[in-house]
C-alpha cells in the first residue's frame, strides 16, 4: 500500500455518511471540542448541496471559550470563513456554503471540515489568553501589594525537598508561605487539593493553598471539584469577582501568623 493509500485510508476510517431529511450528516475523523466526532451536514435542494454546520456551533464553543461575540473575535472568525468560502448568518448563528453540483460535495466537505476546525482552534486559544489575562492580573496585584515585605515568585517550587510541587504566585517569608492557584480550569484547582495533603505536615514552612477563582459562580471547574476545595479545611478560596480588594485582604490575613 503506498504512502497515499494508507493516508487516505486513515481518513476515511473516521469518516461516514448517513442520509437524512435534510441531505447527509457527515461524522468526520476530526474530533470536535471535548473529544466527540466533529459532525456536519450536507444540505440538498433542488438538485444542489451545500455544507452547514448544525446551528449551533457558536453556542458550544462559547460554552468552553467563553463569550465570542466581541468585535475582535467577531472579526477573526469572519475572515477565517472568507478564507474558506463560508457565509456566516449571524442573526441564526449559521455557518454554510455556497450552493453547488452534488459532484463537489467532497471539495465542499472538506474546506467546510477545515474551517470548523480553524474556528475551534480559535475558541481555544481565546480561553487561553482570557486565563493568561487572569492570572496576569492576580500576579501583578498580588506583586504589587505584598512584594515590599515578602519574596513573591511564578511558579516556584514549593520547597527543597518537594520541587516538583508548585504554585502559579508563591508569597514566602520565613514562617508561612501562600501558594495562591488561579483556578482557570480543573486542574489548578487538583493541584491545590494535592498540595494541602502534601503539605499539611512536617515542613519548617508552614503552607497555605489559596484558589482564587475570577468568577466562582460562572467557573468551569466541575461543582465536585468546587465543593472538594471549599470543604477542605487547609484551603482558602477567594473570589476575584467579589472584588480584588477582598481576595488581597484575605491573603493578608493569613499571612499574618
Amino acid at each position: 500500500m503506498t504512502v497515499q493509500k494508507k493516508i487516505c485510508a486513515a481518513f476515511c476510517e473516521g469518516l461516514s455518511v448517513r442520509e437524512i431529511p435534510l441531505g447527509y450528516a457527515i461524522k468526520t475523523p476530526f474530533s470536535w471540542l471535548h473529544g466527540e466526532p466533529l459532525v456536519v451536514f450536507g444540505e440538498k435542494s433542488e438538485g444542489l448541496v451545500r455544507m452547514r454546520d448544525g446551528g449551533d456551533t457558536l453556542a458550544l464553543l462559547e460554552d468552553v471559550a467563553g463569550d465570542l461575540t466581541t468585535d475582535t473575535k467577531m472579526d477573526a472568525m469572519r475572515r477565517l470563513a472568507i478564507e474558506h468560502g463560508i457565509a456566516f448568518d449571524e442573526e441564526n448563528s449559521l455557518f454554510f456554503s455556497d450552493w453547488t453540483e452534488e459532484a463537489n460535495l467532497g471539495g465542499a466537505a472538506v474546506r467546510f471540515m477545515s474551517f470548523l476546525n480553524r474556528i475551534q482552534d480559535l475558541a481555544f486559544l481565546s480561553r487561553e489568553r482570557v486565563s493568561n489575562a487572569f492570572r496576569e492580573e492576580l500576579a501583578e496585584a498580588i506583586k504589587e501589594r505584598f512584594g515590599a515585605r515578602f519574596h513573591v515568585g511564578e511558579r516556584e517550587a514549593l520547597s527543597n525537598e518537594h520541587k516538583e510541587y508548585t504554585a502559579d504566585i508563591i508569597i514566602r517569608d520565613a514562617k508561612i508561605q501562600a501558594a495562591v492557584y488561579a483556578a482557570t480550569s480543573e486542574v489548578n484547582v487538583l493541584e491545590a487539593l494535592l498540595t494541602e495533603q502534601v503539605f499539611r505536615n512536617g515542613e519548617d514552612v508552614k503552607t497555605v493553598p489559596v484558589v482564587v477563582f475570577e468568577d466562582f459562580m460562572q467557573s468551569k471547574v466541575k461543582t465536585k471539584t468546587r465543593r472538594r476545595a471549599m470543604n477542605s479545611s487547609g484551603i482558602e478560596i477567594a473570589d476575584w469577582a467579589g472584588g480584588p480588594d477582598e481576595v488581597l485582604a484575605k491573603i493578608d490575613q493569613l499571612l499574618k501568623v
